[in-house]
């Protein structure tokens, strides 16, 4: 170690271990508070698309199973909303747009034949129980398309990366006076600071992009 190097830790020599690890206490926090409010952006989303097609199936098992209601083109539409789903609103949802023109069509297609069927017996308990199901299929979808997208604020990721930096400064001040420990050190407090990063940033724009995103497999299973 060079004499200029000894004269700058003798200057600190009186900073204790315990102060070093308090960069990486808030850096944890930090990242966890992260962490927490994308994925409860993810969880509210797959929530919605569980809700959505578990209730377009009750629809569906409904216009098989009630008497007048085999004859409507409700269990068809139904279908046929779930398609366009899959193959145009997954797209635009992809791109961080938050509906399709075309899935909408389908959609007030289907809302008119449930009305329809509704207003065949509307004191049928088939019908209350389609009404029902209509509800909760248009908060799900509603719920579904307002998470297309989420901003976290700036500061925040202002605030991980500067922890950070402090993290990896800590770091090698206090192993400055070995150079193999230092490296060994640096390696792993970098790739420790690095992965929690990186899965934030491949999933903090949207539960519908990147590597890391919300697959349509419940509206598979319906029209299989």
């Amino acid at each position: 170690m060079s004499p200029k190097s000894k004269s700058l830790l003798e200057r600190y020599e009186g900073l204790v271990a315990p102060f070093f690890s308090l960069p990486a206490v808030l850096f944890s926090l930090t990242a966890a508070l992260l962490a927490t409010s994308v994925w409860d952006n993810y969880s509210v989303a797959t929530r919605a698309i569980k809700t959505e097609s578990q209730s377009i199936m009750t629809v569906i098992s409904l216009a098989n199973s009630a008497p007048y209601l085999r004859d409507s083109n409700l269990s068809a539409s139904a279908k046929v909303y779930i398609k366009s789903i899959i193959e145009d609103e997954w797209k635009t949802l992809a791109s961080g747009r938050s509906n399709s023109p075309i899935t909408n069509e389908k959609f007030i297609v289907m809302r008119s034949e449930i009305f329809k069927a509704v207003n065949i017996q509307p004191d049928k308990a088939e019908s209350k129980a389609l009404l029902n199901e209509f509800y909760a299929i248009n908060t799900a979808r509603e719920t579904r398309q307002a998470y297309a997208s989420f901003d976290l604020h700036p500061v925040r990721w202002y605030a991980i990366l500067f922890l950070a930096v402090l993290v990896l400064i800590s770091v090698a001040f206090s192993h400055s006076t070995k150079p193999k420990a230092l490296m060994v050190a640096m390696s792993i407090a970098t790739l420790t600071v690095l992965t929690p990063l990186c899965i934030l940033a491949l999933t903090f724009s949207s539960p519908y992009q990147g590597l890391i995103s919300i697959s349509h497999a419940p509206y598979l299973q319906i029209i299989k």
